[in-house]
């Protein structure tokens, strides 16, 4: 970093510090924080870092060797502002960054993705909330009600494709508590239209158009509500509690679900339906603009199998398991564009309208101390399409190709001596199932596999 950059950064923290920002009027208290991260993996085929993919088909000769990387770029830092009171609530602020933006491989200068060594600052949550004794009014971005708990496998977000809906959204929320242990909340949210949904100029173009040499993967898809989304919790020390990412928890129940209503554009273009061996392609007809539900519901359970009933966690067992059922998933990670939708054809045309694919998933971990400083986590994770007809089915893009059953299997141990240091290693193996036998050279599969390996290390501050 330049010296004018770092001496700006340097002078906003102290700013930051005395409360001494244009307009802030008073004194500010401030917390610094965050952890410094190393990964190192290995895949026996070509991933992403975070592992947020279906794998390409074991035949697929451009894949099938094995790749070794070491990554910093989820090192992270947050800061907290405790602000004054108004209303009878206190009121504060949160901000926090990493360093994973990679960027995009179509919109990077060059239209190259950005590598390790050009990481660039991503913004993971910027929110500020209002706390009354029972309440809590939030704005900002921050995890959706969905992703209240996830596994503690040494990459988080790797099972939001096996199981595990996890994502981030700038949304409006409100809290309540009521009865000791229950809390609902409901939020209002953008809706996720695409890879990230906010990438507002490609949804404007119909499919197979692009703009500024950009390919359109979102088939004209766009969102005129927000996303709604509901959450009902119960959480109660009953019988002692278990180990939940480091700390004691008691036995949690939760239910929720979201619901967003999308437009999909009037297209004829490029398209392909399920052969024998491979795809075949052809033009595809939707015949009028259509606008779709896509909704979710899902449940999780926390249960202290060996329970502590002190801050010690050795001899301590736990399960964690979330499950859910929706249509039209890629509007939670759950799945990706061209594959989230498709066109049931009207009998002997290749003209149809459009319709959700419908998935249900889960995940169930295990975990168990040894000691307060070693621990073992097992995790299992399944996301599944079900009532896909191959015999009326009509992908909406050449792309389009859709995983039957994708499977995650984890198993991880820990060590954490300190609690400023955490260390793990890893074993990962995922298995992408699909549809449809694609055949490249003399092999045909519909099975894509991944075995990784993962040393991981973080310094907390």
């Amino acid at each position: 970093m330049d010296k004018p950059a770092s001496s700006l950064i340097k002078m906003l923290f102290l700013a930051l510090g005395l409360g001494l920002l244009p307009g802030a009027g008073w004194a500010a208290e401030f917390t610094l924080g965050g952890f410094v991260r190393l990964d190192t993996f290995w895949d026996s085929t070509q991933v992403n870092n975070n592992l947020t993919q279906f794998i390409n088909r074991d035949n697929d000769p451009n894949f099938q060797h094995g790749r070794l990387k070491f990554s910093p770029q989820v090192s992270r830092m947050w800061f907290l502002i405790k602000g004054p009171k108004i209303w009878g609530a206190d009121t504060s602020g949160y901000i926090e960054w990493d360093f994973d933006d990679v960027g995009n491989v179509n919109l990077a200068p060059g239209g190259l993705p950005f590598s390790v060594h050009k990481s660039r600052l991503a913004l993971r949550h910027a929110f500020f909330r209002l706390n009354w004794p029972e309440t809590e009014l939030f704005m900002g971005q921050y995890f959706g009600l969905l992703t209240e708990e996830f596994p503690e496998v040494a990459n988080a977000g790797a099972q939001s494709t096996g199981g595990n809906i996890y994502f981030r959204e700038p949304q409006i929320r409100l809290t309540q508590k009521f009865l000791e242990a229950w809390t609902a909340s409901v939020s209002i949210s953008e809706p996720m239209n695409g890879a990230t949904g906010t990438a507002l100029v490609p949804d404007q173009f119909t499919p197979g158009s692009s703009t500024a040499g950009v390919a359109n993967p979102y088939t004209g898809e766009s969102s005129e509500t927000p996303r709604v989304t509901a959450r009902l919790k119960y959480e109660r020390d009953l019988w002692g509690k278990g180990p939940y990412w480091g700390a004691p928890r008691g036995f949690a129940a939760r239910l929720a679900g979201s619901f967003q209503r999308s437009r999909f554009r009037a297209f004829t273009g490029a398209g392909r339906i399920f052969g024998e061996a491979n795809y075949t392609g052809v033009n595809v007809t939707q015949r009028d603009q259509q606008y779709l539900n896509q909704w979710v519901a899902q449940g999780s359970l926390f249960v202290p199998l060996i329970p502590t009933y002190t801050k010690d966690l050795s001899r301590t067992m736990a399960l964690l398991t979330q499950w859910y059922v929706g249509a039209g998933m890629d509007f939670t990670a759950e799945d990706v564009p061209a594959n989230a939708s498709y066109l049931s054809l009207i009998d002997g045309t290749l003209i149809g309208d459009r319709q959700l694919l419908k998935r249900y998933g889960g995940f169930v971990e295990l975990q168990y101390y040894f000691t307060n400083e070693w621990y073992i986590n097992a995790d299992w994770g399944i996301n599944r399409a079900f009532g896909l007809n191959r015999g009326n089915w009509a992908g909406t893009s050449t792309s389009a190709d859709p995983v039957q059953t994708n499977q995650h299997y984890y198993l991880t141990l820990y060590y954490r001596p300190i609690q400023a240091l955490k260390f793990g290693l890893e074993y990962v193996y995922v298995r992408s199932g699909y549809f449809q036998n694609v055949q490249q050279g003399s092999q045909t599969s519909s099975v894509g596999e991944d075995h990784r390996l993962v040393f991981t290390a973080f310094f907390f501050f």
